[in-house]
Parts: C-alpha cells; sequence; structure tokens
C-alpha cells in the first residue's frame, strides 16, 4: 500500500472510532491528504545503441508508470481490476490510443509489471550474480554481472530500495545497449505524470472504424491493420 493509501486508511480508522460525523468532519481527511499528496517517483535515463543516444523518463507509482521516451509516443500502463490497461499519447496531435485489459490479452501483449516498473527483466536479475556494492542516490546499489540468455555479457548497478537500474549494460562495442540513471526524484504525483486533460481519447477497438480519420490511418499503418 502507498504512504497515501495508509494515511486514507487511519483518517477513516480515526473517525469511524470518533462515532457519526458531525459538521466539519468530513473535510479532515481531504485535509490530512492535501498536507500529505500522493507522491511520483521520477527516473531520469540517457539510453544508448545503435540508434544512437535519446533520453528516457520514468514515471512510476503504486498503480501506474509512465515512459517518456525521446522522440517518440508516451506509453502509460495502469494497473485495474481487470488487469493493465495501456494509454499511448500522442502529444503532438493531442490524442491517445486505449488499450483495455482485454485488448492487451487478446493481442498478447500483456506486460510484466514488475519489468515495467524496474526496466529490467526479473529473470535477468535473477540470472546475474552479485559482484559487490555501493552507493548512488542516497541508497545502496548493487553491482550484478553476467550473461543473458542470448550470451551477451551484462552489466547492471542496481537501486535495491527503489528497484531500478542505476547503470545497465548489454552487449560491446557500437551495438551495445547501454542505460544510465542521471536523477531520481520524488515529486506530487499530479506534477509528475502526463495530464491528458486535453488529449482526445480513442478505444483501440473502434480504431477499424475509424480509417478515414487520418491519424488512425497512419496509426494502423505504422502497427498493422492484420493485427488489429
Amino acid at each position: 500500500m502507498t504512504g497515501s493509501g495508509l494515511l486514507r486508511g487511519l483518517v477513516l480508522s480515526l473517525l469511524a472510532l470518533a462515532g457519526p460525523l458531525r459538521a466539519g468532519d468530513a473535510s479532515v481527511e481531504a485535509k490530512a491528504l492535501e498536507s500529505n499528496p500522493p507522491q511520483a517517483l521520477v527516473a531520469e535515463y540517457t539510453v544508448r545503441d545503435a540508434r544512437g543516444e535519446r533520453t528516457l523518463v520514468l514515471v512510476r507509482d503504486a498503480e501506474r508508470v509512465e515512459y517518456r521516451i525521446q522522440d517518440e509516443p508516451i506509453q502509460l500502463w495502469r494497473q485495474t481490476a481487470d488487469g493493465i490497461a495501456h494509454l499511448e499519447l500522442f502529444p503532438q496531435e493531442r490524442r491517445s490510443i486505449a488499450y483495455a485489459p482485454g485488448d492487451l490479452r487478446t493481442l498478447d501483449r500483456v506486460p510484466q509489471w514488475t519489468r515495467l516498473t524496474g526496466l529490467i527483466d526479473p529473470a535477468l536479475l535473477m540470472r546475474l550474480r552479485r559482484t559487490g556494492s555501493g552507493h548512488a542516490f542516497d541508497e545502496v546499489v548493487a553491482h550484478h554481472r553476467g550473461d543473458d540468455a542470448k550470451g551477451d555479457k551484462v552489466a547492471l548497478d542496481w537501486l535495491e530500495t527503489d528497484a531500478l537500474p542505476a547503470y545497465f549494460r548489454s552487449g560491446a562495442g557500437d551495438t551495445a545497449y547501454v542505460l544510465r540513471l542521471h536523477k531520481l526524484q520524488r515529486i506530487r504525483a499530479d506534477a509528475a505524470f502526463t495530464s491528458t486533460a486535453d488529449y482526445r481519447e480513442l478505444d483501440y477497438a473502434d480504431l477499424g472504424d475509424m480509417e478515414l480519420d487520418p491519424f488512425v490511418a497512419g496509426y494502423l499503418r505504422r502497427h498493422g491493420h492484420a493485427e488489429h
């Protein structure tokens, strides 16, 4: 449970013990939450691979994970009662494509939540051996080394408290994939995640009936109409 969830539960418990609500008591919980607003973790990375160098920003709280990758659509995943939902945001067009949990299951694209939140495949982390530890970003960093399933050399410096890579390298030479953390902070969740208030949201299931829309037609071409 998140810190805000614990606070909410504590406030409700205290109100229940106090008996029926009196005038003004209903605002107690709201005031408590205002003084302790929900927080999100924001991690800023540099990514380098065969395509060159670009930035990646990961934003997460207990129920949401957002990726902002330079020159690519924003990707947002959310845990729901029915599973993981996905929202793909196009800032320039102010449009978004919403995938319900059932859509992802149909497409066989249900992500692993721990991989979304931590960027690294948990199975890979299990393969690597711990070679030492240090400190970075005010927490313990565990150094892991080894090979991935394809035999490529892997170096991983893992932030144990926040379960994120501080540094990751797979492969060698110009084709190596390198991920390096530059900034880690916690800020108000309502300011950390991308606001979608002025986006026009389209359901993935409805795209097949909207092929005359230039934005939808382009999206289907890029992703393959057969998949839809």
